[in-house]
């Protein structure tokens, strides 16, 4: 309640303008409603009765509720008479005079009163019925143009619907509903080759929607690969002796072989490129180069070996000498990377390659106790006849990730190059999920594949916290070019106000017409009244307040095309649990003696973290640090980055390159660093290099990855 005067008056002044245009409309529509009424009585009464028995029934009526009653009461003399006319059935009219006492005792006048009476009864039902129609159909009908013109007129963008079933029956009518649906909101026929993108924080509601699409997949018997990072999807999803599971700590991991999965070099550069990260920042690529070209030359000279295996594989790029390692590779170009005139160099080069390969080395042991081997290639070209296809889980957990992270993005960038590498068939479904994909190292093919995936019939599944996770894992324009083959879009709550209004620009805008009123009164009655107008304006179709405040298993849902954006309130379905998350394997068992102490005497001075760091950043520096100093933060690891201060200086990035990083996969000659690029130790003094190591290094041509529609080129494994 307000006292203030002017609140007062402005309301009086308001409401007093109201009233008198409500009354005003009324009266109007009144008289014209009176009038059909009485219309609608009179044509009801012609059509039941001739004219003749009207007249003479109404002055029967009129006699004797007007003239008998006046007469008695003026006392006047009641004999006067009133000529009336009679037609008989044969035409003739007759002209008769009646008084008033006359016509009240004429049994004809009774009988001519009685049906107008009969008539008139039904007549004035009928006529009150159309009055109340009538005014409640005007006011409907004023009613329902005053709120048109005070809706917004939609000129073009968006629309936001408010409810699945109203997308779903547009989708139905225009004959492109697919059965697919994200908890009862269908998407559009053929829309998953275009790729699904969730975006919201942590616990707001992804894994609901993710666990609706797989249970439908399941169902439908396609082929899935999912990226299981905390194991929540396969105590759902996993079948026993059917599904297989990626995971060197999982004792159900099958028996992975490198070798079966690469069989070209094209392979074994794909698998290094994805192992081997890109360096970060203005970082030379040099180094990151000859690690992968180090890694696949001695990876291929190993498929010529009957008994090679991932053990013996580690040892020779981690455990053996240089100059075993430079007589195993001879003859390729990855020679000239260990050779002993550039020792200094030739050992960054190992410990990068180092810091990434180490996780293979949990692989070790699969190979034993009867299990079968396993690999990628095979699983995507084969189909079950049945409909009834295997699952790949490739999965981690908090406690084992990072050390498993470059073989997780190695097996998932295999995976992807092997589906463009299938025959292509729009028909054919095989999906990739990828929950929580900045978890991962940064995959090179990712936008490759979402862009081309669908020719070959892949679909990808991409769930995100925030998409400044997905900016700091490839760069800002790679994130966006990833997002925006992303077609289908689940937006869940976003608590940052900057992620918040990023997520609002991406549902989008709508172009309307936006009414506004104006009302203005004075003194003079002639100053009151009120203005319509309509601007043509652009809005958000929500605040980035309504992103904020969404509540968990609440989202917007946006689908390719013209159709509206849904708000949705997902609902939640228990899963029964049908398999562990994870059965641990001990891999300390397994381990090989001669690489766990190649591995401990460079964690003593931390060497790998210092020089990775130095090259890469302070991310993939800590891949290069034990487990256990990732794990609980080890106090010594502080120690021995200190005391490995001083030898870390040795080993720098050179600041210029002959080459670019970036040649969208094919081969890249790069020249190496000078020898004077990688300087002493502060207390020594620079010494200009010996020409016969300037030629040596020069020589060095370093292979960056082949794309997997590059030449097959086959190994001799003779």
């Amino acid at each position: 309640m307000s006292l203030n005067a002017r609140d007062f008056t402005q309301g009086g002044q308001v409401m007093k303008y109201m009233i008198g245009m409500f009354v005003q409309i009324m009266n109007i529509a009144s008289y014209w409603v009176v009038l059909l009424s009485a219309l609608v009585f009179f044509s009801w009464m012609l059509l039941r009765l001739t004219l003749q028995e009207f007249i003479h029934g109404s002055a029967y009526w009129m006699v004797k509720w007007f003239v008998m009653p006046l007469s008695k009461f003026t006392g006047g003399n009641s004999k006067s008479g009133w000529t009336f006319h009679f037609e008989r059935p044969n035409g003739e009219v007759v002209a008769f005079k009646h008084t008033a006492r006359q016509v009240m005792n004429d049994p004809y006048f009774i009988q001519m009163g009685e049906s107008v009476k009969d008539a008139a009864f039904y007549g004035w039902g009928i006529s009150t019925f159309c009055f109340v129609a009538s005014i409640l159909g005007v006011t409907w009908f004023l009613g329902s143009k005053g709120a048109k013109q005070r809706e917004s007129e939609l000129t073009g963008g968006r629309i936001l619907a408010t409810s699945p079933a109203v997308v779903n029956r547009l989708l139905r009518k225009a004959g492109v509903m697919s059965p697919l649906s994200i908890c009862g909101l269908h998407i559009l026929k053929d829309s998953e080759m275009q790729n699904f993108g969730l975006h919201g924080t942590v616990g707001s509601g992804k894994s609901t929607a993710l666990n609706d699409l797989l249970r439908q997949l399941r169902a439908r018997g396609d082929r899935v690969i999912v990226y299981d990072k905390g194991n929540n999807f396969i105590p759902t999803f996993y079948r026993q002796d059917k599904d297989k599971i990626l995971n060197p700590f999982d004792l159900r991991c099958p028996f992975w072989d490198l070798w079966e999965e690469c069989q070209t070099v094209g392979d074994f550069e794909n698998f290094a490129t994805s192992l081997l990260p890109d360096s970060s920042g203005s970082s030379d690529p040099f180094w990151v180069l000859s690690a992968r070209s180090l890694f696949v030359a001695t990876a291929r000279r190993m498929a010529r070996e009957k008994n090679r295996s991932i053990g013996e594989l580690l040892k020779k790029l981690m455990s053996i000498s240089l100059a075993d390692l430079r007589l195993f590779l001879e003859g390729t170009d990855a020679a000239n990377l260990v050779d002993g005139s550039i020792e200094k160099t030739a050992m960054t080069i190992r410990t990068i390659l180092t810091t990434y390969v180490r996780s293979l080395r949990y692989l070790q042991g699969l190979d034993q106790g009867g299990r079968r081997p396993f690999n990628i290639r095979d699983w995507l070209h084969t189909e079950d006849a049945s409909g009834d296809n295997p699952w790949i889980f490739i999965s981690s957990d908090g406690q084992n990730h990072n050390a498993l992270k470059p073989l997780l993005s190695a097996w998932l960038y295999m995976t992807m190059s092997g589906i463009l590498g299938l025959k292509a068939d729009r028909n054919r479904r095989i999906w990739i999920f990828l929950d929580e994909l900045p978890s991962l190292h940064k995959l090179p093919i990712l936008p490759e594949f979402c862009a081309e995936g669908r020719k070959f019939g892949g679909c990808t599944v991409a769930g995100l916290q925030n998409f400044p996770q997905l900016e700091e894992t490839y760069g800002t324009n790679s994130a966006k070019s990833i997002w925006d083959l992303l077609n289908t879009r689940v937006f869940y709550r976003a608590p940052s106000g900057s992620i918040a209004d990023w997520v609002q620009k991406e549902i989008g805008e709508k172009r309307h017409k936006k009414f506004k009123d104006q009302y203005s009164y004075g003194i003079d009655i002639i100053r009151d009244g009120v203005q319509f107008s309509k601007d043509e304006i652009n809005e958000f179709l929500v605040s980035y307040s309504d992103v904020q405040s969404l509540n968990d298993l609440e989202c917007y849902i946006t689908l390719p095309g013209e159709w509206p954006v849904v708000r949705m309130k997902l609902p939640w379905k228990p899963y029964r649990e049908i398999a562990e998350g994870r059965i641990p394997r001990d891999v300390e068992d397994v381990f090989d003696p001669d690489i766990e102490a190649t591995l401990a005497g460079e964690t003593a001075d931390n060497q790998a973290g210092h020089i990775v760091g130095r090259l890469f950043g302070d991310a993939a520096a800590a891949a290069g640090k034990p487990e256990d100093e990732q794990r609980a933060g080890n106090p010594g690891a502080a120690a021995g980055t200190q005391n490995a201060a001083a030898p870390a200086e040795n080993v720098t990035a050179p600041a210029d390159t002959a080459a670019t990083a970036d040649a969208g996969g094919r081969v890249v000659a790069l020249s190496p660093p000078a020898a004077e690029s990688t300087p002493p130790p502060a207390s020594e003094t620079t010494a200009p290099a010996p020409a016969s190591q300037q030629e040596a290094e020069q020589r060095l041509q370093v292979l960056d990855v082949v794309k997997h529609n590059s030449a097959d080129f086959g190994l001799d494994r003779n």
